[in-house]
């Protein structure tokens, strides 16, 4: 009877054995069985050492000797701004050439040509190692040539200088830069207020200069109208003075005797002498 129990025993053990074996050569197959969707690859290392690329589809690993980390070639964009986490890569705080400080936020977009290159030069950890770093570096180099008004006026001259510069770092590891753009930037509040007691200066300077130029041009307007009436008496002296001159004795006497209504005055006087003076020569 012992036997028979022996025996059962025996029989199930390599059941239990057969079953275990089963499964983890099912957990094997399912381990080794690989996809990769489109705009992926995977590269595959042997012991720690990279041993091939494998594109969209599917593919099988050796369990336990072979690992495949999955890499996204497509392009993807990288935004350093509030609330987003670029393994701890925010918005990136720059000084400027006066000293001025700017939260700067921008997007950047890439995608990779030569995962291999990128995967030994960083494993999968280039956006922290590489993308986010090198970024930041560069920002904070090109910004601090310029002044903060030069930075809101030639913004666009800025962010063209990053993107040559930034292009040329990620491309000796195999990432194509397509796009760069700063999307927003925020001031001290020490400098906005600053700007803010500018603009009040400046207005009331523009207010007292046209006040100014009101008060010139009236005065201009008053010589102006001073001097064309002084014209127009001359003008007028002028015109009485030549027909003053025009007038003769003759034509004096004949207007004299024209306005006359031919009575004799009763009071006689010099005047009344040139009258009848006047007559006895008609």
């Amino acid at each position: 009877m012992n036997n028979n129990i022996n025996k059962s025993f025996s029989i199930n053990f390599k059941k239990i054995g057969l079953v275990i074996i089963v499964l983890l050569c099912g957990f094997s197959a399912l381990k080794s069985f690989k996809t990769v969707e489109t705009g992926q690859v995977a590269v595959v290392s042997r012991l720690g050492k990279l041993n091939r690329i494998e594109g969209e589809g599917a593919f099988f690993i050796i369990p336990f000797i072979e690992k495949a980390t999955l890499l996204t070639i497509r392009e993807n964009t990288y935004y350093f701004e509030k609330g987003y986490d670029l393994d701890k890569g925010t918005s990136l705080e720059v000084s400027t050439k006066d000293m001025q400080t700017i939260n700067v936020e921008l997007s950047v977009q890439v995608s990779i040509t030569d995962p291999e290159k990128l995967y030994r030069s960083f494993r999968s950890e280039y956006p922290s190692q590489l993308i986010n770093p090198r970024t930041r570096e560069i920002v904070q180099s090109t910004v601090s040539k310029y002044t903060i008004e030069e930075f809101v006026s030639k913004r666009a001259e800025i962010s063209s200088i990053i993107y040559e510069d930034l292009k040329d770092d990620l491309e000796k590891y195999g990432i194509l830069l397509s796009n760069i753009s700063i999307t927003n930037h925020d001031f001290s509040d020490e400098y906005e207020s600053a700007v803010e007691q500018k603009k009040v200066a400046e207005q009331s300077v523009e207010r007292a200069k046209a006040e100014q130029e009101k008060l010139l041009i009236e005065q201009e307007n008053k010589v102006k109208l001073a001097e064309l009436e002084l014209k127009q008496k001359e003008i007028e002296a002028q015109a009485n003075k030549i027909e003053t001159e025009s007038l003769s004795d003759a034509l004096l006497r004949k207007m004299t005797i024209q306005k006359w209504d031919g009575k004799l005055p009763t009071v006689t006087d010099s005047n009344s002498s040139i009258i009848l003076d006047s007559l006895n020569a008609e």
